[in-house]
């Protein structure tokens, strides 16, 4: 006969299934009280392409590992071994944090570490990505090595796991990609969310800034929500631990595998995983700190009081934030008035009698659509000289490819 402990932990289990249909693993670079680091030559873990390059110390441990797991497939490294063997590398430079291990089901630790599942079929399912690095260009805390952080993994899903390209979302702020803005992670988050199919693989990368706020929703055991930065985090504020878990992981489908690597400080529970372990574990626990769906009616209405007052609030800051962005906005282009009003009556001078040759003083694409429609509208009176057609740029990747039918 099963005893209490047993009939509790079984319907926990349950509970969790039901609340997070996906099987998700995400990998942190340092417990919740920790911070992370930088290493400023990530040459020391011997990456195979690129290295050499600032980095982060958890990432590098964990591409590292993975890549001697995939050279040598006696191996088989299991999911305690790489968190040991993570750990004995950050070590080896002098760093103290800990990585950890948590996930949505209290798997065996000893099983071997699989971002793909064994019947992945390539023909059939899809390995997506998200590869998220922001250093934080120009600001007071720059980082140096987030953007290589995306560049090691990319190259190692591309050439090792054999993920496309083309189902690959990659936000960094280095003017060459898409900025990795609050809006646009957030985005990237829902659009997984919306085409992943049972069977198929997604991997979610994080290197920035990471951090914590006072928790107002109380689902902390420590009192403190755990925050990603993003790019522009000043305008847009952060992204907290209840938002991914709320949009993304709960969202997410069953049958869908979701590995994550998010290396930053503070983030043992950023996905906010009802299981975890740390590195010298031999199995995984319930985090104490993980709180389950409400037991009684009074429960579930305190809650859900609690949650309308938390959402009205961050409402009230949005349109707060907001306002102060656009009166910011407003003094900037009236400040800027004057001289943008000069200089379009240059522009107008130039384009009447200026010579017409240098690419860079034409006008914009969807403004000469706007003249030439205007001009069909009077006749001729001399022949314009012919114009060279505008460079198409490269259209950049945005998504992860077409829901299969």
């Amino acid at each position: 006969m099963p005893s209490s402990a047993d009939s509790i932990n079984t319907d926990f289990r349950d509970k969790i299934e039901d609340e997070i249909p996906a099987l998700f693993f995400m990998f942190a670079g340092a417990d919740d009280s920790q911070q992370s680091a930088d290493v400023s030559n990530v040459g020391t873990f011997k990456l195979p392409d690129p290295a050499g390059k600032a980095g982060g110390a958890c990432t590098a441990a964990l591409l590292q590992v993975m890549h001697a797991d995939e050279a040598d497939h006696l191996l088989d490294l299991s999911w305690t071994e790489t968190l040991v063997q993570m750990r004995d590398k950050i070590e080896e430079i002098g760093l103290p944090q800990v990585p950890q291990l948590s996930s949505s089901r209290p798997i065996d630790v000893r099983e071997p570490l699989k971002i793909l599942p064994d019947d992945f079929d390539p023909e059939v399912n899809t390995a997506r990505a998200m590869l998220i690095g922001v250093n934080y260009v120009g600001e007071e805390g720059e980082l140096t090595g987030c953007h290589n952080d995306v560049r090691n993994m990319k190259h190692f899903l591309l050439n090792v796991l054999h993920f496309e390209r083309e189902n690959m979302l990659i936000l960094v702020d280095d003017g060459k990609h898409h900025q990795p803005t609050k809006k646009l992670i957030m985005d990237g988050f829902h659009k997984l969310v919306e085409v992943s199919e049972p069977g198929d693989a997604v991997f979610i990368q994080f290197s920035g800034h990471g951090g914590q706020i006072v928790d107002t929703s109380g689902d902390e055991d420590d009192g403190f929500d755990e925050i990603l930065i993003p790019g522009d985090y000043k305008e847009s504020g952060q992204i907290v631990d209840d938002d991914i878990y709320d949009e993304f992981v709960t969202k997410m489908g069953a049958g869908v595998r979701v590995t994550a690597m998010i290396d930053c400080c503070h983030s043992g529970t950023a996905m906010d995983l009802p299981y975890v372990c740390s590195a010298g574990d031999t199995q995984m626990h319930r985090d104490n700190g993980f709180k389950i769906i409400p037991q009684s009616g009074m429960e579930l209405k305190e809650n859900k009081k609690k949650k309308k007052e938390n959402e009205a609030k961050k409402a009230k800051k949005d349109k707060e934030r907001k306002k102060k962005a656009k009166e910011e906005s407003k003094k900037k282009k009236k400040s800027s008035k004057k001289k943008s009003k000069e200089e379009e009556q240059e522009q107008e001078y130039e384009d009447d009698y200026g010579d017409e040759e240098d690419d860079e003083d034409m006008p914009a694409i969807q403004d000469m659509a706007i003249r030439e429609e205007e001009e069909d509208d009077y006749d001729e009176e001399e022949e314009e000289p012919e114009e060279k057609p505008a460079k198409k740029k490269k259209k950049k990747l945005f998504g992860f490819g077409k829901k299969r039918k």
